[in-house]
């Protein structure tokens, strides 16, 4: 069921349990959307890229990334404050990443325009500051922690399901599968040990089991722009997708069996 439809780069939802609210971006719009339920959808404009949401230790907080930096938001009021900037050179933004068990902000970017092979790299960020810890990336994408030194990540330009193990402190490759053509994006993790990735080309949603990366499901029927997924604790799937040839951009829902796995949360440095 579609629930919204007028975006052109829907992206990256993400429920909080905790207040009942739906949080997601129309990137190229620079928009940050509030979906609570029962109470439509608002949101919240920068003057710039929006191009992921992460929950925090505060329920009325979320952090926001932008093109380069890290914001907090005070979902009530619309107040802002940046975290940290990277200063990433004008041709590339964030793109998708996820919080670690640690707190820490694992963050992917990509080139904007032209040429995206090998363009990309994976960040990981505190408040004191970042490291790259992959580099060489195509677009990377969905990202989600399996454990506390085990993570799943897609390389959408070379159509890739990745899980790394950090037990050495830097990314070593366990398994990888390619889904070839598809264009693996955005993911989400069940609390049943499941892989839920949208498929940019085909418009469908693909459900893998995650300590092995083996396909078990296939759900169809969406835009085939579709960009990205989450759950809620009482069932609910929600997906996102961009423009397609079809028109904008589209929030849908779905009744499922599936429930969200635990939130990682981002440790908020004061109250509002």
């Amino acid at each position: 069921m579609i629930v919204a439809n007028d975006y052109l780069l829907a992206e990256g939802p993400v429920y909080d349990c905790r207040t009942k609210t739906l949080y997601f971006t129309d990137i190229l719009a620079g928009r940050f959307l509030i979906g609570k339920d029962e109470e439509g959808i608002r949101s919240i404009q920068f003057d710039d890229y929006v191009t992921s949401v992460h929950l925090t230790d505060r329920p009325d907080t979320v952090l926001v990334t932008t093109r380069d930096s890290l914001v907090e938001v005070n979902a009530e009021t619309g107040s802002m404050r940046t975290v940290i900037t990277l200063h990433l050179d004008s041709s590339m933004r964030f793109n998708d990443g996820a919080l670690a068990p640690d707190g820490s902000l694992f963050m992917g970017s990509m080139r904007i325009n032209g040429p995206r092979k090998d363009e990309g790299s994976l960040y990981r960020i505190t408040r004191d500051g970042f490291e790259v810890i992959l580099d060489r990336c195509g677009i990377p994408n969905g990202l989600g922690f399996i454990s506390s030194n085990e993570f799943i990540h897609i390389d959408s330009i070379s159509d890739s399901v990745s899980r790394y193990s950090l037990k050495e402190g830097r990314p070593r490759l366990i398994k990888r599968i390619r889904l070839a053509g598809q264009c693996p994006d955005g993911l989400c993790l069940d609390r049943d040990g499941h892989v839920l990735s949208a498929l940019w080309n085909t418009g469908q949603l693909c459900i893998l089991e995650a300590s092995t990366l083996a396909e078990e499901k296939r759900i169809s029927g969406f835009k085939t722009s579709l960009s990205s997924v989450c759950l809620t604790d009482d069932g609910r799937m929600f997906l996102t997708s961009g423009e397609d040839s079809s028109g904008k951009g589209c929030l849908y829902m779905l009744n499922t069996d599936l429930k969200k796995k635990e939130d990682y949360l981002w440790k908020t440095e004061q109250p509002w």
